[in-house]
C-alpha cells in the first residue's frame, strides 16, 4: 500500500468518526422525522465506507481504481448532506473535519491524476 492509499484508508477513518459524531449528537437534539432523515445519509455513508473496507481486506483498495474513487464519493456526498441535516449542532471543529475529508480526497484525485499523466 502507498502513501496515498493509506491516505485514502485514513480518511475512511475520518468520515466514520465524522458519522459517529453526528449521530450521536442527533439523537439528543433532532425529532424523530429529521433523525429517520439524518440516519439514512450516515447508512448511506457506512454502506460506501463498508465496500471500501472489504476492497482493502482483500487487498485491492487504491485510489488508482475509478471504482473505489466513485464509492468514496458517495460516502462524501452523504457526509455532506448529513452536515446538511445535522447544521443546527454542528461545531466548527466537526465541520473542519468533512472539510479535510472532502479536501483529502481531492488531494488525491489531483495527484492521482497528475501521476498517471506523468506530470509529477
Amino acid at each position: 500500500m502507498d502513501e496515498d492509499d493509506s491516505l485514502l484508508l485514513e480518511l475512511m477513518l475520518q468520515a466514520e468518526m465524522f458519522c459517529n459524531q453526528i449521530e450521536g449528537t442527533g439523537r439528543k437534539i433532532l425529532p424523530l422525522g429529521e433523525m429517520h432523515l439524518l440516519s439514512l445519509k450516515i447508512s448511506q455513508c457506512r454502506g460506501a465506507l463498508r465496500e471500501l473496507q472489504e476492497r482493502y481486506e482483500n487487498d485491492e483498495l487504491t485510489i488508482a481504481d475509478s471504482t473505489a474513487c466513485a464509492t468514496f464519493r458517495n460516502a462524501l456526498i452523504s457526509l455532506l448532506w448529513a452536515n446538511f441535516l445535522g447544521r443546527r449542532f454542528i461545531d466548527r471543529k466537526l465541520f473542519r473535519k468533512l472539510v479535510q475529508v472532502e479536501s483529502g480526497f481531492t488531494y488525491l484525485l489531483i495527484t492521482g491524476r497528475a501521476k498517471r499523466r506523468g506530470d509529477s
